[in-house]
């Protein structure tokens, strides 16, 4: 006696979940890749050989000096006077403000000291400084 067999659909694979996929991935590295290069300047950082790196880095306001002596705040050219005005304002939303410092090592060191007293004035004393860590640890504080 023959078993009547069901008939299976074939198996099929949906293009349009996985092209909406695609999309999305691309969207996302694309955001990914600009928040990345818009967090930091190039420096040549000065090298210390017992560099930590801290774990409340990444909600920082990083603040560059260049060697030229240039004021960076994230990738806005600023004076010592307008970083203090930023400071002020943004002392007013968040309290407790801490800074990530980054300065090239052939950046006078009187320039760095500029930007730290117009930030302590402006009431922020809690800095950490970027330098490179030798050793594979690459840039550190």
């Amino acid at each position: 006696m023959r078993i009547a067999m069901e008939e299976k659909e074939e198996t099929k694979v949906q293009m349009a979940p996985m092209i909406d996929m695609v999309f999305l991935l691309i969207i996302f590295f694309m955001i990914a890749s600009h928040l990345s290069e818009s967090t930091s300047k190039d420096l040549d950082i000065p090298v210390a050989s017992h560099g930590v790196v801290p774990k409340s880095r990444p909600d920082r306001w990083t603040v560059n000096i260049m060697s030229d002596g240039s004021i960076f705040s994230g990738q806005t050219l600023v004076t010592v006077a307008e970083l203090k005005g930023m400071v002020s304002e943004r002392r007013e939303r968040d309290p407790d403000l801490k800074v990530y410092l980054r300065a090239d090592k052939l950046t006078p060191h009187k320039e760095v000291k500029s930007v730290m007293s117009a930030m302590a004035e402006a009431g922020v004393g809690d800095f950490i400084f970027g330098v490179f860590a030798p050793g594979g640890k690459g840039d550190s504080q």
